[in-house]
């Protein structure tokens, strides 16, 4: 398991954070939402025929921004109708939103709207979003152009990114950037809308540990 991540929550050590923060990644299922967490956490690619998230599960992130350590806490959800009233349960408590959708799967692109509403619908006024299209790498299936995405996220003003879990490409800038974009908008520990000092251009450093937390 890598040093920098673990997929359990221990709250003795909670207040040893400076900030901690809450993600969930949505969207359509098999899109390659758990690959992504996989990638980012653990730079591991877990394609092909792996099972479907059942319900809702989660990792951790620790990374540290101007000093300060920050446990940034990424929830998978399943994309599945019958697990999507579970899902919402969590939305109130998330400070962002990943929405994903897979750029050789016109359906996942077609139903962003409704995972946009359902954060609108249940999920906390200052809650972030970001966009991501998955799959960048297979070129020669794309249905959904990067214009496309891009276009899509600019009329919801939200910022987007094409990714690729398989190898990688982006996934590491984009997570790192909506981490940054939430802190510098609100203090999630305080759950309030407090601006911070800018920290979006400091570099990220990743604590050095001997062991998972």
């Amino acid at each position: 398991m890598d040093d920098d991540c673990d997929d359990t929550f221990d709250s003795k050590i909670d207040d040893s954070y400076d900030e901690k923060i809450k993600i969930m990644i949505i969207g359509e299922t098999k899109i390659g939402k758990t690959s992504l967490i996989s990638r980012y956490c653990k730079n591991e690619f877990i394609g092909g025929a792996y099972l479907s998230t059942i319900g809702i599960d989660f990792q951790v992130k620790d990374l540290v921004f101007n000093n300060k350590k920050v446990k940034v806490q990424i929830w998978d959800t399943a994309g599945q109708e019958r697990y999507r009233n579970i899902a919402k349960n969590y939305f109130q408590s998330s400070d962002g939103f990943i929405i994903v959708y897979d750029i050789s799967n016109t359906e996942s692109f077609d139903k962003l709207d409704y995972w946009i509403e359902q954060i609108k619908t249940n999920a906390q006024e200052f809650s972030k979003m970001i966009l991501f299209g998955n799959k960048s790498d297979i070129i020669e299936e794309r249905k959904i152009s990067k214009e496309e995405g891009e276009q899509y996220a600019k009329n919801k003003n939200i910022n987007f990114f094409e990714v690729s879990a398989k190898e990688g490409t982006n996934v590491n800038q984009a997570f790192e950037y909506f981490i940054k974009d939430i802190l510098n908008c609100f203090s999630p520990t305080e759950k309030s809308k407090k601006r911070r000092s800018k920290i979006l251009s400091a570099p990220i450093e990743i604590p050095k540990k001997s062991s998972c937390c």
